[in-house]
């Protein structure tokens, strides 16, 4: 099993969300974040206090897969994450050891 972590702008998560969905990709989880990011419009920067600097308004997407679904998902993160500018951000792949299932007791 692999956890494909994904940091990317904001605007960009509906089209993702639903072209994971759509190939029945269902496993993940979103954060919102802020980052790094080369902002697209000025509407994603913000100063941050903590960090005292300008950030932008990110997204951490995990997506749980299978092995063989690994590399159909980058391909579909990529493609559905492009926002025209030269980094529009990044994925990273892991390996998960396990993966279980919480029985929801309805027993």
């Amino acid at each position: 099993m692999k956890r494909i972590t994904a940091l990317l702008h904001a605007h960009r998560m509906s089209d993702i969300v639903h072209a994971l969905e759509a190939v029945g990709q269902r496993r993940l989880s979103i954060t919102h974040a802020h980052g790094l990011l080369s902002a697209s419009d000025s509407r994603e920067r913000q100063f941050s206090v903590e960090l005292g600097e300008l950030v932008t308004q990110e997204i951490q997407l995990d997506v749980f897969c299978e092995d063989a679904e690994a590399a159909s998902v980058v391909a579909l993160l990529k493609r559905h994450g492009r926002t025209g500018q030269h980094v529009a951000g990044w994925i990273f792949v892991a390996d998960v050891l396990d993966g279980l299932v919480i029985d929801g007791g309805g027993g």
